[in-house]
């Protein structure tokens, strides 16, 4: 016989992806406008990070799903439990 599934295991759970931070000052931030670029302190080809709450789960590589962007696994730690 199966083991019913957990009803927490069906929760939606977000999931963000997190390309970088960078502390800015309010006076550049009121300046942004359409068109107006942001620097990151990151390269282009390092992992971003896949997040849950706030906490990082894994690491990802963006990757293109047809019209979509997506994010390819490259390391997972998982869930933990307090």
């Amino acid at each position: 016989m199966n083991a019913p599934i957990d009803a927490t295991q069906r929760l939606p759970i977000p999931v963000s992806v997190q390309i970088a931070t960078k502390p800015t000052r309010l006076q550049e931030i009121t300046r942004l406008q359409p068109g107006s670029i942001i620097e990151l302190p990151k390269r282009a080809d390092e992992d971003l990070d896949i997040m849950i709450n706030s906490a990082v789960i894994g690491k990802g590589k963006a990757v293109k799903v047809g019209e979509n962007f997506g994010v390819e696994i490259t390391s997972y730690r998982g869930l933990t439990s307090s």
